[in-house]
């Protein structure tokens, strides 16, 4: 009889009321501001942040593209140049690959668009045409210009450049 009992006396003591865990309204539109206010103070950092790899991203593909225009060079063993077409903000690699001084050219690679594929990065170069010989040479005569240029790579505040010296190579700045 004893379960009668204790089924008696937990009928007697009154209930209690279980503590609820949680968040109140209250609370949570704190977190909220405080969240907002963080990324606030955080989006214009990272803008700047990306405009920054923009630049350099479009500096090491001009770089990568004159590295294609002389390997292509080489290994056509035939003239190659890099056409830089600074009004439009696009360069690319032609080489002749047809019948020795027949000049039949064809484009390695791609054509970048630095403004469509970086964001909106410009492209100012005092060149508009880079070329190469067999041996990887840069030489200058007929359309092909010297090569001892400053390009330079701008976005808002943020410009990177490329030297180019008169052997051909890239120094970066």
């Amino acid at each position: 009889m004893s379960w009668r009992r204790e089924a008696a006396a937990r009928q007697d003591t009154p209930r209690q009321v279980k503590c609820c865990r949680g968040i109140t309204l209250l609370e949570l539109v704190m977190v909220m501001m405080v969240i907002a206010l963080l990324l606030g103070l955080s989006l214009p950092l990272a803008s700047a942040l990306a405009g920054r790899f923009r630049v350099g991203s479009a500096r090491d593909a001009f770089v990568n593209t004159h590295a294609r225009a002389r390997a292509a060079a080489v290994q056509f063993g035939r003239e190659g140049r890099l056409h830089i077409a600074a009004d439009r903000g696009q360069f690319w690699v032609e080489v002749d690959t047809g019948v020795p001084g027949a000049m039949a050219t064809d484009t390695i690679g791609k054509v970048v668009n630095v403004a469509a594929e970086y964001g909106g990065v410009t492209l100012f170069s005092p060149r508009r045409v880079l070329c190469f010989d067999a041996r990887a040479l840069a030489y200058s005569g007929g359309v092909c210009e010297p090569h001892d240029a400053i390009i330079e790579f701008a976005r808002m505040d943020r410009v990177d450049t490329v030297q180019l010296s008169l052997g051909g190579s890239v120094i970066r700045r």
